[in-house]
């Protein structure tokens, strides 16, 4: 932010060419979410202004402009995932497993989902939730994110590592079935 457009392009061409070498160093694609801020954009008139100003200066279209051009150059693959759920299936499933950031954990699920591997999921969660195993596995992330932004117990990203049980989720149903 900030930053003369050469000024910039100078950072994101340094940032894709480290990438590139990392991606020929272990001879592997390069998996990256699929993002579309237009939406965003239009609603910019309801945001406040430090976020009014943030997402235009955001330079997301030129870096994998510059990026898909040099890795085409180079003959690695860039694959493109949906975003949905990375996040909380991150946080979820992979924060607390293996002790990562948030950031880091969504990355995972991002490269997992690149190599079209399961997001279903943990039993830990599903015996408090209820799972229709013939809906796609993303109906129960929405219905999960749902209850957990209802719950008092996680407020933070960091409340991730202390959810040890699930069971409150239970309680949640129960409370919503109580209510209708």
């Amino acid at each position: 932010m900030g930053l003369s457009s050469g000024k910039q392009d100078a950072q994101i061409i340094k940032a894709c060419l480290e990438l590139t070498q990392l991606a020929y160093l272990y001879q592997c694609p390069i998996v990256c979410e699929e993002l579309d801020f237009k939406d965003k954009k239009e609603r910019l008139g309801e945001e406040s202004r430090g976020y009014a100003r943030m997402l235009p200066s955001w330079a997301y279209s030129r870096f994998y402009q510059l990026f898909e051009s040099i890795l085409s150059n180079r003959g690695i693959e860039l694959k493109t995932v949906n975003p949905a759920y990375s996040s909380l299936i991150g946080l979820v499933k992979y924060m607390r497993m293996y002790a990562l950031s948030s950031d880091c954990a969504a990355a995972l699920v991002i490269a997992r989902r690149g190599m079209r591997l399961s997001e279903k999921p943990p039993s830990s969660i599903t015996a408090y939730s209820s799972v229709n195993e013939d809906k796609h596995v993303w109906s129960f992330w929405s219905q999960l994110n749902k209850q957990i932004k209802r719950s008092s117990k996680i407020n933070r990203r960091h409340d991730y590592f202390t959810v040890s049980n699930w069971s409150f989720l239970d309680n949640l149903n129960k409370e919503e079935a109580i209510l209708h």
